[in-house]
């Protein structure tokens, strides 16, 4: 499957809006974009589809391995690109015999992006959608600096955001969202740290 069809002219990035500051940015990516084809409807159908590959290399490749994610998305069928998509809309839609010109706008799905990433062992760190639900971990660092980097790396090793609130000697409070208390768990488990749950306060020491 080609990565662009043959009789693209013209695709132009006009914006990709990301908040990639927070937990729980919203991935979205705008294409400009002018088909042709042997038909209106074949020049819009290419259109779409093109786009929305580039969208989700434009949007995708700010929180996972670039090279990766073109090679995954080369070789993906429309159909599941389809799936990582939340909603699109269309503006200054333009269409004539064979030609189809408009700016087209894509929000993706952030919790379908990540499934589909770590499914095909793309790493990556997209945000999931924040919520109100979230944890409260305690960690003890006996090493300070040492302790607390090793457990940021093996949250984003894990694809886990770690939002820090308090760091006051040894101890590091943070804020998790609840959907990744087991995965959190299970990744520091395996690295050796103990833990236990005191009324829903995650400790964590070694």
């Amino acid at each position: 499957m080609k990565f662009f069809p043959k009789k693209l002219c013209l695709v132009v990035v006009l914006t990709v809006a990301t908040l990639s500051e927070v937990l729980g940015a919203t991935l979205s990516g705008t294409m400009s974009v002018n088909q042709t084809s042997d038909t209106a409807v074949n020049a819009k159908i290419n259109a779409v589809n093109s786009a929305r590959r580039q969208i989700l290399i434009n949007v995708l490749s700010q929180y996972a391995d670039r090279e990766a994610l073109v090679n995954l998305v080369k070789n993906s069928s429309n159909d599941d690109l389809m799936n990582l998509i939340l909603s699109s809309s269309v503006a200054n839609e333009q269409m004539s015999a064979n030609t189809y010109l408009a700016n087209i706008t894509m929000n993706i799905d952030n919790e379908a992006a990540k499934k589909w990433l770590n499914q095909n062992d793309v790493r990556n760190w997209v945000p999931l959608i924040d919520s109100d639900e979230k944890f409260i971990v305690s960690m003890v660092v006996p090493n300070g600096i040492q302790d607390w980097a090793e457990l940021k790396r093996i949250a984003r090793e894990n694809n886990i955001e770690i939002e820090t609130q308090v760091i006051k000697g040894n101890q590091v409070v943070a804020k998790l969202p609840l959907s990744y208390r087991t995965g959190f768990t299970a990744a520091v488990r395996g690295m050796g740290w103990k833990y236990a749950d005191n009324g829903g306060v995650l400790h964590i020491w070694k």
